[in-house]
């Protein structure tokens, strides 16, 4: 007689309380050191003197790869920066790249033709010439270098990592 009222005791006892007796309490769930691909975030706004107010704000962050960008400022200066989202960075690579290839290239042909036909050129123009060109080679591989810096940077900036 002692058990059924003992069961009726504990079953009130856990409607009261709100818990189930004899329940397994849920082990925490341990977060990963590192984020997963593609990582998701969660905002909360704080309103003052008022509950938080869980505003749900889903977005995929898709990483980019430095090999990748840099690949891409290889065939095209600027478009590894593009790819990381730095459009305007791109752009002034991309220009003064073609505009240091071409002014170089320019100057070596003109100066080509004038020796062909025979017409005197100046010490200092060959000096030009060349150093455009080396100048837009510097700028090719400064494009590529910074391709892979921009897309380790994108990766850091969306990842909140230092």
């Amino acid at each position: 007689m002692r058990k059924p009222c003992l069961l009726l005791l504990l079953a009130a006892l856990a409607i009261a309380t709100g818990e189930p007796p004899n329940e397994p309490v849920p082990a925490p769930v341990e977060e990963p050191a590192q984020p997963l691909f593609p990582a998701v975030r969660d905002s909360v706004e704080q309103v003052p003197l008022f509950r938080p107010r869980v505003v749900i704000r889903q977005e995929v962050i898709i990483p980019k790869d430095p090999f990748l960008g840099g690949a891409l400022s290889l065939v095209l200066p600027g478009t590894g920066q593009a790819y990381s989202g730095q459009w305007l960075r791109g752009i002034g690579f991309l220009t003064g790249t073609l505009l240091c290839y071409g002014l170089g290239g320019g100057a070596n042909n003109s100066i080509a033709v004038r020796e062909g036909i025979g017409e005197p050129v100046k010490p200092g123009e060959k000096v030009i010439a060349g150093a455009l060109v080396i100048a837009g080679l510097t700028l090719h591989a400064l494009s590529v270098i910074d391709g892979v810096n921009t897309a380790n940077a994108h990766n850091r900036l969306m990842l909140d990592a230092p």
